[in-house]
């Protein structure tokens, strides 16, 4: 079986787990950055740049409208015990309307290396949710006479929960393909401490959701490479939606990108890399859907920072130098072997 047939299987074998489960659509914050910051949506993802990083992410979505979503994310993670495991944290401030949402995660991997340098992840995370609500910010004032307030917004609520989620990447030097379930328990919103697992729907919880996501780099020459991504989101009570993004680098230093979301918006992207150390990124939506004409699009800025990462570029550079002049020996040995063959024919 090629390598082609076998990440199809593998592709094919995630998306059969992904119809298994309970999902359908969106509802945890959305990034058109994701490729960059797949930490925030799959755990396995941990330690798979092979060296310490750390990636943060404003993003302002349907500007002009009020009450739209903001979110702040900083993800940081790095490979252990001789690259088979790998830590982060993941910090996820989400607000919406009245409403905002503080994710904070530990996050464990473990790692099997396979055949041809590709890398089996299993990942699991585990964290705390706070969840409030400030009613008190409603405007429901009616003036006739005088002034009267709706008692049932004068206050505030504000829960605390725990959650966990798991999730497997796999992936080569050009090839990966994730599944993940970053929340399993259905936390109840409105303050009452009854999590639960069951996959009944219920009003006012935390839904799972389902993230799936793929991507291919080639070499269109040695200065220029594409890497066509994707993205399935899932979660019950909304249509699936789906990602797919085409990025073009240029000697892996300046990059720029479209992506289609699904009945939503088109995005650009450009990205820099002004220092192996150093990646720099910015995304605008026009949305394409409803609401179009409500808002002026959205907004996404991004920043890596990789402490260690010339001397990874650096180590990565000789590990190929030395397999290219092994492969040169090995080359020359078996030319020696059929002309010393050939000279026995003779005798």
């Amino acid at each position: 079986m090629n390598r082609r047939n076998k990440h199809a299987l593998i592709v094919l074998a995630l998306f059969l787990a992904l119809c298994t489960g309970d999902v359908f659509g969106q509802q945890d914050p959305m990034y058109s950055q994701y490729m960059f910051n797949m930490l925030s949506i799959n755990p396995a993802y941990a330690g798979s740049r092979e060296m310490v990083s750390m990636t943060t992410m404003y993003r302002k979505q349907w500007v002009g409208i009020e009450g739209a979503p903001t979110t702040l994310t900083f993800s940081a993670d790095a490979p252990i015990q001789n690259q088979r495991m790998a830590l982060g944290l993941n910090v996820i401030n989400d607000k919406i309307g009245i409403s905002s949402d503080l994710m904070i995660n530990a996050v464990y991997a473990y790692r099997i290396r396979l055949v041809n340098n590709a890398v089996i992840s299993f990942g699991l995370q585990a964290g705390v949710n706070q969840y409030k609500a400030d009613y008190s910010s409603v405007n429901t004032s009616t003036y006739y006479s005088g002034t009267v307030q709706d008692n049932a917004f004068a206050g505030s609520m504000s829960s605390f929960f725990p959650n966990f989620g798991f999730g497997t990447y796999y992936y080569t030097s050009r090839f990966y393909v994730g599944v993940a379930l970053p929340k399993m328990i259905k936390n109840n919103l409105n303050g009452e401490n009854n999590p639960t697992l069951d996959f009944s729907s219920f009003p006012n919880r935390q839904n799972r959701h389902v993230f799936i996501t793929g991507g291919y780099s080639f070499d269109l020459n040695e200065n220029i490479a594409l890497k066509p991504s994707v993205l399935v989101k899932g979660v019950k009570g909304a249509p699936l939606e789906m990602d797919v993004n085409l990025n073009a680098w240029w000697k892996n230093t300046v990059g720029g990108g479209l992506s289609y979301r699904s009945a939503d918006a088109i995005v650009a992207m450009v990205e820099f890399k002004p220092k192996p150390e150093f990646h720099i990124g910015y995304a605008y939506d026009m949305t394409i859907s409803g609401l179009s004409g409500t808002n002026t699009g959205s907004h996404e800025v991004m920043l890596r920072f990789e402490p260690h990462a010339s001397k990874v570029k650096s180590r990565a550079r000789f590990n190929n130098a030395g397999a290219r002049k092994q492969k040169q020996v090995q080359s020359l040995k078996r030319k020696n072997w059929r002309k010393k063959n050939r000279m026995m024919r003779r005798r």
